[in-house]
């Protein structure tokens, strides 16, 4: 009874901060676990590609420490735990949040502020396949851009079936037995390989971060493929919604940023022969927007998929038409306007110089171009960031694009982390700070621009 009596009154003293509400501090885009080898152009590797794998990757009495970074500030948290792809129940039998301690890339935590986490009221919880869940809410002063550690341990067999596939930083750690509450999993079995290739550099499960904030608190998505997800940045601070949270911090924006990027992600179409590409964008809008805490904004940077297309893809493999991209940005700005968001483009970045095979061709960069006018002279969305236009620059052109008269725009070399479609920290800087001033009405320039 006393201990009834001491939960209740410590869920009410988190309740009466109520004039507050609840806004994403962090979130990741899940995708289904099931893969395939992909290279970065986004061509099979292996001839096994469209046969999905028939079990997803298990943890066994193990505990799974991921690292993540706030970028809206707190005094109160709570998080989200995803089995959205799921096809069996998934238990967690313990989770704590803590502020992480040490270098980045690391997995310490600081122990004054390891918090044991509730399910309602339970410290474990059993998450139905389809179904997400969400951790009642615990008292923890997390600064502005913290690095904050969540652990969860697994007492019976865990099918990880959500996953993000990240490809810029160390963020998970999977150690053999219940280490929720230690300082450091120095001296532990390391049990991460289990999971398969790469899996530190992914986040399982772990689908978003609540922080209490001040009501008009500003909480934006970013909403794209892997040019928003970050790739190629050297880490998810260099990202460009990375940068423009910085920015808002910086300059004392009330604001989230959250990143809702998915490598290989399309605008109109799933491409079911690699689900770690994620359903389309249309599908995800719901799940990865509209439902997420607290948002009033969404920054769409869609459609260079779209026009590319490979034969992965569900339907049109030569590339998605004009009509079908304008029809797919219209129905995202229908259903963010119907709940009262406001919602921008990014202009699709130049590719001419990307040397993949089958990639830029004069017709595809055609449809670039005509759509790229449409989001600017439409008047359709509540605003534009011409990312097309600043990223734009000197570059070295591919064999189709050396032969066009005049040459076409393309990703300049100085700001391109690959040969022509993914920027590096620098492009990504210039994004983040030109999506800055289009959001808060600034006037900041880039350290470094790209031309």
């Amino acid at each position: 009874m006393v201990l009834a009596i001491c939960v209740m009154s410590a869920q009410a003293g988190i309740a009466r901060a109520a004039s507050q509400e609840w806004v994403a501090t962090w979130a990741q885009a899940m995708t289904s676990s099931f893969t395939c080898a992909r290279s970065t152009d986004a061509h099979a590797l292996t001839a096994t590609c469209d046969i999905a794998s028939e079990h997803d990757p298990i943890l066994r009495k193990a505990t799974l420490r991921q690292v993540v970074r706030a970028s809206l500030g707190g005094n109160v948290v709570r998080i989200r735990l995803s089995n959205y792809f799921g096809r069996m129940p998934l238990t967690v039998s313990a989770a704590h949040v803590a502020l992480a301690s040490g270098p980045a890339g690391g997995f310490t935590i600081a122990p004054a502020s390891d918090r044991g986490l509730t399910f309602s009221g339970r410290d474990s919880v059993t998450i139905a396949p389809g179904a997400v869940v969400t951790s009642d809410a615990v008292r923890l002063r997390v600064p502005s851009l913290a690095r904050m550690v969540i652990s969860l341990y697994f007492a019976g067999a865990a099918p990880l079936a959500d996953v993000h596939a990240m490809e810029h930083a160390s963020t998970a750690a999977a150690v053999a037995g219940d280490a929720v509450g230690a300082d450091s999993l120095r001296g532990r079995t390391d049990v991460i390989g289990t999971l398969g290739k790469d899996a530190r550099h992914h986040v399982y499960v772990l689908d978003e971060v609540d922080v209490h904030a001040s009501p008009g608190t500003r909480a934006i998505v970013a909403f794209g493929d892997s040019i928003t997800d970050g790739a190629y940045a050297s880490a998810p601070d260099k990202t460009w919604p990375g940068v423009l949270a910085q920015l808002a911090d910086a300059n004392a924006e009330p604001a989230a940023v959250i990143n809702m990027g998915i490598s290989g992600n399309e605008l109109t179409v799933d491409q079911p022969g690699n689900p770690g590409y994620g359903v389309s964008a249309l599908k995800r809008f719901e799940r990865d927007v509209i439902e997420r805490a607290g948002v009033t904004d969404v920054v769409v940077l869609l459609g260079i998929n779209d026009v590319d297309r490979g034969t992965d893809a569900a339907g049109f493999p030569n590339g998605a038409s004009f009509g079908a991209i304008v029809a797919g940005y219209r129905m995202l700005i229908d259903i963010a306007h119907a709940h009262h968001l406001k919602i921008y483009a990014g202009t699709m970045t130049p590719f001419a110089g990307f040397r993949a095979p089958g990639w830029y061709s004069p017709p595809k960069e055609a449809i670039r171009a005509r759509v790229n006018r449409w989001i600017r002279t439409s008047s359709a969305f509540d605003g534009v960031i011409d990312f097309s236009h600043e990223l734009a620059g000197a570059y070295k052109p591919g064999p189709l694009a050396a032969r066009q008269v005049p040459l076409p725009p393309g990703l300049a070399s100085i700001c391109a982390g690959d040969t022509g479609l993914h920027p590096n920290d620098r492009g990504y800087a210039v994004m983040g700070t030109f999506a800055y001033d289009t959001l808060f009405s600034g006037h900041l320039l880039p350290r470094r621009g790209c031309r």
